[in-house]
């Protein structure tokens, strides 16, 4: 399990370092240069290790999709949200998505549910409620739709996005083989340079302080777009993707102790509250899956 943790442990910081670039770039342009970046060196990687490119034409509506869809929309929504809530909060609400996918396969692909799964699937919509209650100086301003506000709205949207892009993203790998380094490299740089060209358009091209800007930016790309994805791989020579995928729930754990302890933001009984809940949601939610699938052991890191 050290390894896992060790996962989650870097996986926590990215949302506390793209609190500190906001600072620094408007969330459309911070979209457009991390992307950019990001995706330009995952696709010269994947040459270079001589690699498939698994890219054809034919395919251009699925590439359409997860490059406006997977990165642009997704990204420019998450950092607008975040620049108007804390870290924390963003952290637990970006982690919805084991939910969010669950209706969102039972809606459009009717994949059936268990009792129990319903029932960790309601639990955890439920306690999220806590944590939607709680709002800060600057979700205030911007005000609400009934008791949501702006913010935590178009976080939801980033996370279903999240899962259509998933979705789609799922078929090029499985159902056609495509390389997943190219269409990762891909999506990225496509949703960077639309992200780019967004910003330019709007006149939102301005950066304070470069030199920390583009420190924070080499740590975020380097510890999340290269190291973790990679990480996950390796893991998943010794642990199923399931068990993986219940464990996501101790990466808001560690953004909240990173959010206390360099941002200065409170961890109040909201989030403990609907960290206990969601934590036994995700359980009830998986147990059947994690009982059927064995974890081959390996070594620990």
């Amino acid at each position: 399990m050290i390894d896992i943790i060790a996962l989650h442990a870097l996986f926590g910081t990215s949302i506390p370092i793209s609190k500190k670039l906001l600072a620094f770039a408007p969330p459309i342009l911070l979209t457009g240069i991390r992307m950019t970046i990001a995706g330009f060196l995952l696709t010269l990687l994947n040459f270079f290790r001589k690699k498939a490119s698994g890219f054809q034409v034919k395919y251009w509506w699925y590439y359409t999709q997860i490059i406006v869809v997977g990165v642009y929309l997704r990204y420019i929504l998450r950092y607008w949200a975040l620049s108007h809530m804390p870290a924390i909060k963003m952290g637990f609400l970006v982690n919805s998505t084991p939910f969010v996918a669950a209706l969102f396969s039972y809606i459009f692909f009717s994949e059936k549910l268990t009792r129990k799964q319903w029932f960790g699937l309601t639990l955890g919509a439920i306690s999220y409620i806590p944590i939607l209650i709680t709002s800060s100086s600057g979700e205030q301003k911007l005000g609400e739709l009934l008791f949501i506000s702006w913010p935590e709205l178009a976080l939801l949207v980033a996370v279903i996005a999240q899962c259509y892009y998933m979705t789609v993203s799922r078929k090029l790998l499985r159902e056609h083989n495509h390389s997943a380094a190219l269409t990762n490299g891909i999506r990225m740089f496509g949703g960077g340079v639309l992200a780019l060209i967004t910003a330019l358009f709007i006149g939102q091209t301005h950066i304070t302080n470069i030199p920390q800007f583009a420190g924070w930016m080499a740590i975020l790309i380097v510890v999340s777009n290269f190291i973790c994805h990679s990480y996950v791989i390796h893991l998943l020579k010794f642990y199923s993707m399931t068990f993986i995928s219940f464990t996501d729930f101790l990466s808001p754990l560690f953004i909240a102790l990173y959010s206390w302890y360099f941002l200065g933001e409170a961890i109040t009984w909201h989030y403990i509250v609907g960290a206990i809940g969601i934590i036994i949601g995700l359980y009830l939610f998986y147990q059947d899956e994690l009982r059927a699938i064995p974890i081959k052991k390996g070594n620990e890191s």
